[in-house]
């Protein structure tokens, strides 16, 4: 019977350590972007924050023991072309060679991975600048890369995640 009740045991501890995930202490990450928020001077446009994520992001039990997996602010440039497909860029993302579409701003994340460019209303994709690549993890259902959408008097708002974890 105490063997039964050991087994018993042992199977709802696997069962329950199954169920938690790898989750690193996002607080700081949550700070940072309500931080960003207020650093908005636009009135139509995008703005966001661009953070890198690195490491070894898989599950390991218990919960954050030997994890690697870290997420973090960092200064990149960020290009807004017009809505492109996969018919007007070069080589496999998520690192493109070039983007033959039209660029329509750019900007440069501060420090705090803060960004803000001005964008008339419409429709475009956001590639971020990496090692004279360009970067974009995002699709949508018709081809197009990272899409926006742009609408009058009012700014986008997006996290964008440089990734290069392990999962």
């Amino acid at each position: 019977m105490k063997s039964i009740n050991i087994i018993c045991f042992l199977i709802s501890l696997l069962f329950f350590s199954c169920n938690i995930l790898n989750t690193q202490d996002n607080s700081d990450i949550e700070k940072l972007l309500k931080k960003n928020a207020l650093k908005v001077t636009i009135s139509t446009g995008l703005s966001g924050t661009l953070l890198m994520k690195e490491g070894d992001c898989m599950p390991t039990i218990p919960v954050g023991r030997n994890s690697s997996c870290k997420e973090h602010p960092i200064s990149r440039t960020i290009n807004i072309y017009e809505y492109t497909g996969q018919h007007s860029v070069a080589g496999y993302g998520p690192l493109f060679d070039s983007v033959n579409s039209l660029l329509i701003n750019q900007c440069t994340a501060d420090q705090d991975g803060f960004f803000q460019v001005t964008l008339d209303p419409g429709k475009y994709s956001v590639f971020i600048i990496e090692k004279d690549k360009f970067y974009a993890n995002s699709f949508d259902g018709l081809g197009g890369i990272y899409p926006i959408v742009i609408k009058a008097d009012s700014i986008g708002s997006i996290e964008l995640i440089l990734d290069y974890a392990s999962y």
